[in-house]
């Protein structure tokens, strides 16, 4: 399982967000919550002795709520559930997370579309 994938079953076991887990863009007809992401396929880290069997990637998460307390009611729960990451295979058999970091979410509404969404970046390596 690659990082994705496992991104993909650890995200989809939060209440409400089984099988609403998208990348690039939700399924056509899909309803809020749902998330959406967009990742790398990440680097090798490198050192001074050269690259190591680490890679580091940047994932995009993207979460879309109905209403504004659902919306930090569940980007509450993606974070929690993304730094439980830190230190163990994510997924069935997914990548070992060594570190996991994050930036404060940037909250948007669209009012055309009658949504509310957090937005925010994490920073994993395995």
């Amino acid at each position: 399982m690659d990082f994705e994938q496992a991104l993909v079953y650890e995200l989809s076991i939060i209440n409400g967000l089984t099988g609403k887990v998208f990348p690039q863009a939700p399924e056509e007809g899909t309803k809020a919550p749902y998330i959406v992401y967009n990742s790398s396929e990440g680097e090798p880290v490198m050192t001074l002795a050269g690259p190591t069997n680490m890679t580091e990637l940047t994932c995009e998460i993207h979460v879309i709520a109905e209403s504004y307390e659902q919306m930090k009611s569940l980007t509450k729960a993606v974070l929690d559930r993304i730094r439980s990451f830190f230190q163990r295979a994510i997924g069935q058999n997914g990548p070992n997370i060594r570190s996991i970091s994050h930036v404060e979410p940037i909250e948007d509404v669209d009012t055309n579309f009658n949504y509310h969404k957090s937005s925010f970046d994490i920073r994993v390596r395995f």
